[in-house]
């Protein structure tokens, strides 16, 4: 027993236990960076946003590759140099004794190494599994990746190590640096650092011994002290080193926060989140040790002043819809509301709506026979980042396969929410190109490649430079913006999808008219007052319109028409790109889009209302109920889900173990989603009375509600995500509608004529 004590009370008084014990008790904030990083890569923290694929499969140049990684492991290896740094200069004064070795920063480094050690261990681990997971053994890809890991982290770290502490030009220059921007407050400085260098000296000797490469037990002669010059000389010599770094850090940030344009600049997301975390962490380690004991308190009050200079005009960003006029504002007045969803209007829309319907009946005539009567195929697609997108993609490629191109021929409607609404409108655009002549083929997996892109990297770095640079403009068409993260990924967006490059919401006008493609609605939340902003380039007031309920009773309007409120300001320039974002607006990933009116309004994600678009869906078929009972053979609804519809009964708190305080933002929210689906259920059921023709709904679920390791809800998909949303079109559900609608098309049709091209309205 007394051996064991021993042993213990021997470990404690060893310098890699005392260090860990100096952080514990002064160095809480520094501590809780690594546990931030060490929850994301664990998946602990943002674990359903993918936050831990940002370092487990990072992408760059649109592939996920070795250099992907080296730069992951690269910047993994400057947050580690810079907790290293920041401890040495912050404590070492407290262990003079390491002054007398021959490397004094190297030597610390090897004793304070547990922290990052076990953290690297556990990465590394967790790293390994999985890419040996997804490449079913450790084969040569494997090894490459691991490889490239450990040369990023290594390679980083020791040249910079190696560079800083040589006696090197750029040293002496980065002490005359610190020296200069200190001079007007030198005094001062000189008495903090002697009062370091004094409470070094006077602190009574708690460190027994120490290790030196490799295994090396030197035991401390508590007799030896440093010179009072010499701490004080290391203090200056370091700091100023450390300031260099900072600075440096900020170039590189600020370098790849201005070239964020060019593809070789937009480093993964992973590594963005580590550069932002090594200045944090020097910052605070800078002003711990100038601030002493009020270090938290200081960083806590600049956190807040540079909050409050954010605000000011020369770094607060607009976050504006582009391509339209914001020199002036609509009135965003009850009596204005009225004005837009005006009987007047509800009528043009109406006759205009029949006379695209006929079109579409005249042009499918056409092509199928005189006497053929289409299926109308209405499409709605949930949110859900780009596992929506992608899913929702794939399964309009198989629909479209499976019926020999006659679904997409016969889809008069496509709303949804979020990534869903990315899908459907790129696979609308594609089927545009190819009815406008263009050879391309709508099942080819170039396309779901482009839609499955990485979207995360450039508008995870662009947030966090916003922070730290002053803002930028630039011109779309004849309009000034401000350069925001909402540019950024309307950037990345049309670099994915090209198709979409310099497309405008107006330029769907035409040949939705002509019934050559289907009407896409966007329906953005209108955070002002909770109503949905009907973004189409058809007019749609009659969605918006009031109804009449009974003599005395009369309903309002559930959303605005945008085309209509915003008639002075140029809607029909709005890009795509921005109207898609708009529709996406999820909060702390993209910015919340404010549109010219006064007061401004405000838009975010459609699935706060509508994750399905079911309601916007029923509400056009009602109101065009006749049209489609008389000149088609039947309504189609068909509803794409990034989840398996689930009615699970969930344990109550009592059962779990304890009160369910949480409870409302657990089973509580939970029970609210379901209830959507419930009343989007009776909505369908209730179709069956109101429409006398024929109706079928059809299904098709990506299964992550009852998936071990469901794709995550982000703007970045890995290789197995991207696989297991494949795979999920052979499920038994899927299976069976693909099933059905085959056999819904299964009747002969004349042959297809040649692509019909767009004439002028």
């Amino acid at each position: 027993m007394k051996k064991v004590q021993a042993f213990t009370l021997d470990l404690y008084h060893s310098l890699p236990v005392q260090l860990i014990a100096r952080q514990l008790k002064s160095h809480k904030l520094l501590l809780s960076l690594w546990l931030v990083l060490l929850g994301l890569s664990s998946g602990l923290i943002g674990g359903g946003f993918g936050g831990s694929f940002l370092f487990l499969e990072p992408e760059y140049l649109g592939e996920e590759s070795f250099w992907s990684v080296f730069i992951v492991g690269s910047a993994l290896g400057a947050f580690i140099f810079a907790y290293m740094i920041t401890l040495y200069i912050n404590e070492s004064y407290r262990f003079h004794f390491i002054a007398d070795t021959v490397s004094p920063f190297y030597t610390l480094c090897y004793n304070n190494f547990l922290i990052p050690g076990l953290f690297l261990m556990f990465y590394l681990g967790k790293f390994t599994a999985y890419h040996i997971g997804v490449n079913e053994g450790f084969t040569w890809e494997v090894f490459a990746r691991v490889s490239g890991l450990l040369l990023g982290i290594g390679s980083v770290f020791l040249l910079s190590a190696t560079y800083f502490f040589a006696n090197r030009g750029l040293i002496r220059w980065g002490t005359r640096l610190e020296r200069g921007l200190a001079s007007s407050n030198a005094l001062q400085n000189r008495q903090v650092l002697l009062g370091k260098a004094r409470e070094g000296l006077r602190t009574p000797q708690e460190t027994d011994w120490y290790i030196l490469f490799p295994f090396q037990k030197v035991h401390v002669d508590p007799a030896d002290h440093s010179k009072l010059r010499d701490i004080v000389k290391g203090l200056k010599q370091h700091h100023g080193k450390l300031l260099i770094l900072q600075v440096l850090t900020f170039v590189l940030i600020a370098v790849l926060g201005l070239l964020e344009d060019r593809r070789p600049f937009q480093i993964p997301a992973g590594a963005s989140f580590l550069l932002i975390l090594s200045l944090f962490m020097m910052i605070i380690g800078a002003v711990d040790f100038w601030f002493r004991r009020s270090g938290i308190l200081t960083v806590a009050v600049i956190a807040g002043l540079i909050a409050a200079y954010n605000q000011l005009g020369f770094f607060h960003e607009e976050h504006r819809a582009f391509g339209i006029d914001y020199s002036h504002t609509a009135p965003y007045t009850p009596a204005y509301i009225e004005e837009t969803a005006s009987r007047a209007h509800y009528d043009s829309d109406r006759e205009e709506t029949l006379a695209m319907l006929e079109n579409w009946k005249k042009r499918y005539q056409e092509r199928y026979g005189k006497h053929a009567k289409p299926t109308a195929v209405l499409v709605t697609a949930s949110g859900g980042g780009l596992r929506s997108a992608y899913w929702t993609f794939n399964v309009l490629q198989q629909m479209d396969s499976v019926t020999g191109g006659r679904v997409s021929d016969e889809m008069r409607l496509m709303t949804g929410a979020s990534g869903g609404m990315f899908g459907l409108s790129y696979f609308r655009e594609l089927k545009m190109r190819q009815e406008q002549g263009q050879e391309l083929d709508l099942s080819d997996d170039c396309f779901a490649e482009n839609i499955s892109q990485d979207m995360l990297n450039r508008i995870f770095f662009k947030k966090f430079t916003d922070i730290l640079l002053p803002h930028r403009q630039v011109s779309v068409g004849s309009f000034t913006y401000d350069r925001e993260a909402g540019y950024s990924f309307d950037r990345q967006l049309v670099a994915n999808l090209p198709e979409f490059r310099d497309r405008r919401l107006g330029d769907y006008q035409t040949p939705e008219y002509q019934g050559i493609i289907p009407t896409v609605i966007l329906t953005p939340t209108i955070l002002n007052q909770g109503r949905q902003l009907y973004v189409s380039a058809s007019p749609v007031s009659f969605l918006a319109r009031p109804n009449q309920v009974s003599e005395h009773y009369f309903a309002k309007g559930c959303g605005i028409e945008f085309r209509r409120f915003y008639k002075d300001q140029q809607p029909d320039s709005l890009l795509m790109s921005t109207a898609l974002r708009m529709n996406a607006t999820f909060p702390f990933i993209l910015p919340v889009v404010r549109l010219p009116s006064k007061p401004v309004m405000e838009v975010m994600d459609a699935g706060a209302i509508d994750n399905y678009g079911t309601q916007t869906c029923i509400r056009y078929l009602f109101e065009f109920r006749e049209w489609f009972e008389e000149n088609t053979a039947g309504i189609l609804v068909v509803q794409i889900r990034d989840n398996d519809r689930q009615d699970p009964i969930r344990a109550s708190s009592d059962e779990k173990g304890g009160y369910g305080i949480f409870q409302p933002l657990g089973g509580g929210y939970y029970s609210m989603t379901e209830s959507r689906d419930m009343s989007n259920d009776y909505m369908l059921a209730f179709m069956q009375e109101w429409f006398h023709g024929k109706v079928e709904v059809l299904t098709f679920e990506y299964p992550r509600e009852t998936s071990d390791q469901p794709a995550s809800l982000s703007w970045h998909l890995t290789r197995r995500e991207k696989q297991k949303i494949l795979a999920s079109m052979g499920t038994a559900h899927n299976q069976n509608s693909l099933a059905a609608l085959r056999q819904m098309y299964e009747a002969p049709y004349p042959a297809i004529k040649a692509p019909l091209h767009l004439s002028s309205r």
